[in-house]
Formats: structure tokens, C-alpha cells, sequence
């Protein structure tokens, strides 16, 4: 139990990191592209296209974990 209850935690942290990770990116992203076409972009899009990003690294986060803490135990 304490396996999957630290590989839950570090899945959520990787998650939320990766949020914030690609908010930014994708944020900076949208200003420089932006700028070279003199538009305002929609940044509704940094959010639509963090969560699934952070949903996929939440999921990844957990399983690596999970899987390596079992098999270094054997």
C-alpha cells in the first residue's frame, strides 16, 4: 500500500509540474508567434492543450514509478 500511495503522490507532482511546464511554454510560445504576425492570439489554448499534457504525465508519472519501486524490490 505504500507503494501505490507514493506512486500516486509522485504521479500528482509530475502532473501538476508539467502543467505549469507547459502553460509557459506554450504561453511564450503564443506571445513569439503573436508578435511575428502582429495578432493577439487566443491563450484559452494554453490551457486546453495543458491538460491533457498534464493528465498524460500524471498517468506516466505513477506507472514508472509503481513499476520500478516493484521490480527493485525483487
Amino acid at each position: 500500500m505504500r507503494r501505490v500511495l507514493l506512486s500516486f503522490t509522485i504521479g500528482l507532482v509530475t502532473g501538476v509540474i508539467c502543467f505549469f511546464i507547459s502553460v509557459a511554454f506554450l504561453s511564450f510560445f503564443l506571445l513569439v508567434l503573436g508578435a511575428i504576425k502582429h495578432s493577439h492570439p487566443d491563450m484559452t489554448l494554453t490551457i486546453k492543450v495543458a491538460l491533457p499534457v498534464a493528465a498524460i504525465a500524471t498517468v506516466c508519472g505513477f506507472i514508472i514509478t509503481l513499476v520500478r519501486s516493484v521490480t527493485i524490490d525483487k
